[in-house]
């Protein structure tokens, strides 16, 4: 609730991936999902944090949450900006968050892994879907 009223105060149109990512966990939380964010911030202000991001060895692409299925099977899940909604047509227009070529490499790999499900979804209720959907498998 507190979310929605910044979106509303700030007047955001489309809310921000943190804000995204904190609906998806909340709502893993509620369903009792073990899951983790993954940090992998690019856009590091300082020189000093990059250079110690990129000794940690963590990789370009790896997708934002990694969360254990109740059936035992893995899911990769990297979460972009909400889709805007043309006020003309009611289409919905390309999202404000660019897919890089290293997360599609990710995902492509890790879709190959047998019981490891990875997808790059536009917002909190679409990754939720997708989790749901798995789990049906």
């Amino acid at each position: 609730m507190l979310l929605i009223a910044y979106i509303i105060k700030f007047n955001m149109a489309v809310p921000l991936e943190k804000h995204e990512s904190e609906i998806l966990a909340n709502r893993l939380d509620k369903y009792n999902y073990t899951f983790s964010a993954i940090r992998n911030e690019s856009d590091t202000r300082s020189f000093y944090k990059g250079k110690i991001r990129r000794a940690s060895w963590v990789r370009k692409g790896i997708p934002d949450f990694f969360l254990i299925l109740k059936r035992w099977a893995g899911c990769f899940i990297e979460l972009k900006r909400q889709r805007p909604v043309s006020k003309k047509s009611g289409k919905l227009l390309k999202s404000p968050s660019k897919v890089t070529e290293e997360q599609k490499v990710w995902i492509a790999s890790l879709s190959l892994v047998p019981n490891m499900y990875a997808s790059i979804c536009y917002w909190a209720k679409e990754a939720v879907d997708f989790i749901l959907e798995n789990e049906a498998r």
